[in-house]
């Protein structure tokens, strides 16, 4: 189980899930309530299940004048992931899609654009995961096979990018070898 510090807060990886688990929401919400532009705020709002704050905090984040490009797709893969946790698959999918774009708009080749595309890969691909399982619920294997082996392509190239490009630290190195662990386990009912 991988872990990182939010705001001060430790949270953890579900192994099974792949889904954040904060030690102290009250902590977080607090803090989210201090920082409320903080873009942030997007993750820490859905961590704490607040979708529909998050989501119009993410889309609020998205209108802010003079982003970078791969400032714009960081942002867009927070909102991504809420729109994800919402059950909105094909629309965070969509905004995952925009959010790979992005990055290669300033300099395709530098370890900030780099950094952030395997991020935007490592989150289609729970994406994808989580879309797949609940296309499984919904009686169409096939679909949730053809999803799944998109999430496992996914995981791959975000760990490779990660380990090539030599900036990551272990906890997200963790995180993306955690997620592909998942993902080759093949297992659709959680």
């Amino acid at each position: 189980m991988s872990s990182f510090d939010a705001a001060g807060v430790q949270v953890s990886i579900d192994d099974e899930t792949l889904r954040e688990v904060v030690s102290d929401p009250s902590a977080l919400s607090a803090w989210c309530q201090e920082h409320p532009l903080d873009p942030r705020t997007v993750s820490y709002l859905r961590m704490l299940d607040r979708l529909d704050e998050a989501a119009i905090a993410g889309r609020r984040a998205l209108t802010d004048q003079g982003l970078s490009p791969v400032m714009r797709a960081v942002r867009r893969t927070r909102y991504a992931h809420v729109l994800q946790w919402q059950g909105a698959f094909l629309a965070a999918e969509e905004q995952l899609d925009l959010a790979a774009e992005e990055t290669g708009l300033e300099d395709p080749t530098s370890p900030s654009s780099l950094s952030a595309l395997a991020a935007v890969f490592q989150h289609r691909a729970t994406c994808r995961f989580e879309h797949a399982l609940a296309e499984h619920r919904d009686g169409l294997p096939e679909a949730a096979g053809r999803r799944w082996e998109a999430a496992i392509e996914d995981a791959q190239r975000a760990l490779i990018m990660r380990e090539r490009l030599g900036v990551a630290d272990e906890g997200v190195l963790d995180s993306s070898r955690q997620t592909l662990a998942r993902l080759e386990r093949r297992d659709l009912t959680s």
